[in-house]
């Protein structure tokens, strides 16, 4: 095909073609939602045990009544988007990219998407269905405004071709990523989008954990580890600290220990690797060299690793925590989990805690951090609003 001969050396070319239609679309135009309707039918069609949490999470996103609720919620009338959208994906949250190019064509975009080297094969099989599904004569057009390849991070100058070429260009991944990224230039009309490193927290009600049943417990544990080890808390809005509510010493530690130990129960699924063994124990030693206030130390087996501190800070942002590790705090006053909130925490997950108090201690105490405040369970639930920032708004324009 002609457009596989202009593919460079280098590029490989996962789904979609490789020269791109510009003009802009409505949001939310037909077509788009029901080629993203299809790719979710053809998700949910894989048999379980061989999909992933991870891809059945993108198959339910992508569904026609979900597409359909955030259009109803999305209320502006007289836009187009903004022209190409560049998306630079994280190795570390493999299906990120489609979430990402799923928002860009919502906003009515076409997508140009940078997939890192590094893919697993859940990126290799959902690439592929979306390579069927552009195949059909219905979503010709909508192969012409999808693009997902993938190349070294050396490639600087193809980086710099499609930065001049875009319109907005949406950065994933860690600071290092986003800065080098940013030092390559744009167009001075497109605008940019960036989502450096965050971390995330949690706050728990003890009481209310006591007050569980033995089934219930055991469902907050699995939605916990959906929100965790799913990504091996490689994403942003994974939790790395819990802090526990103030209660009566006897019955804090009894909610502790019964949450542990049934996120271990939980755990049991986890697929350890050795080098992921590895790994956590040496930022196990490492966090401890770094921290003397730590009280305590306990282990379920390589699973799952609880670090309880004497105190919170902001440093806490900065930790290694992956793989089942977690840090652990035991609070004097309700609200002091805030001493721990920088720039770089985005999500507080909560269970047993009203929301709106919450919410209200964020603004009254105007915290730099803290961008989504939603239940344990819903932690990598992915919303058109991230990072504080309307991506449909700011993928496309309002005609006045």
């Amino acid at each position: 095909m002609r457009n596989e001969e202009r593919i460079p050396d280098g590029v490989t070319r996962l789904a979609g073609g490789y020269e791109l239609e510009a003009a802009p679309m409505e949001p939310f135009a037909p077509v788009v939602m029901d080629f993203l309707s299809r790719l979710s039918d053809e998700i949910r069609a894989i048999p379980r045990r061989e999909a992933s949490e991870e891809m059945k999470a993108l198959g339910f996103w992508l569904r026609r009544a979900h597409l359909l609720e955030l259009r109803r919620a999305y209320g502006r009338e007289n836009a187009l988007g903004l022209g190409i959208v560049f998306h630079i994906a994280p190795a570390n949250v493999p299906l990120l990219f489609a979430y990402s190019c799923a928002i860009g064509l919502l906003a009515g975009n076409a997508c140009r998407v940078r997939v890192s080297g590094r893919r697993n094969t859940d990126c290799e099989r959902l690439c592929s269905l979306i390579g069927e599904l552009l195949s059909e004569e219905g979503f010709l057009f909508i192969r012409r405004r999808i693009s997902i390849l993938s190349y070294d991070r050396a490639f600087t100058d193809l980086t710099r071709q499609f930065s001049l070429e875009c319109d907005a260009r949406v950065i994933w991944g860690g600071d290092r990523t986003v800065e080098e990224i940013r030092a390559i230039p744009l167009r001075p009309q497109a605008m940019e989008l960036a989502f450096p490193d965050r971390t995330s927290l949690c706050v728990m009600n003890p009481e209310a954990l006591l007050a569980l049943s033995d089934e219930a417990l055991t469902n907050l544990a699995i939605r916990f580890y959906n929100d965790t080890y799913g990504m091996d808390q490689n994403a942003c809005s994974c939790p790395k600290l819990v802090c526990w509510q103030t209660a009566e010493e006897a019955r804090r530690e009894h909610a502790s220990k019964r949450f542990w130990d049934a996120v271990a129960e939980a755990s049991k699924r986890y697929a350890l690797s050795e080098i992921k063994v590895s790994q956590k124990y040496g930022a196990l030693w490492e966090r401890v060299g770094l921290d003397a206030d730590i009280r305590q130390i306990r282990r379920w087996s390589n699973r799952l690793y609880v670090l309880e501190l004497g105190a919170v800070s902001e440093g806490f942002s900065e930790s290694r925590m992956q793989f089942g590790s977690f840090l652990e705090y035991h609070m004097k006053q309700n609200d002091e989990w805030t001493g721990a909130v920088s720039e770089k925490v985005q999500t507080l997950t909560f269970f047993g805690v009203e929301r709106d108090c919450l919410l209200k201690t964020v603004r009254e105490k105007r915290l730099r951090g803290i961008q989504r405040i939603v239940p344990v369970g819903q932690a990598l639930f992915m919303d058109l609003t991230w990072d504080g920032k309307d991506l449909i708004a700011c993928l496309s324009r309002t005609i006045g």
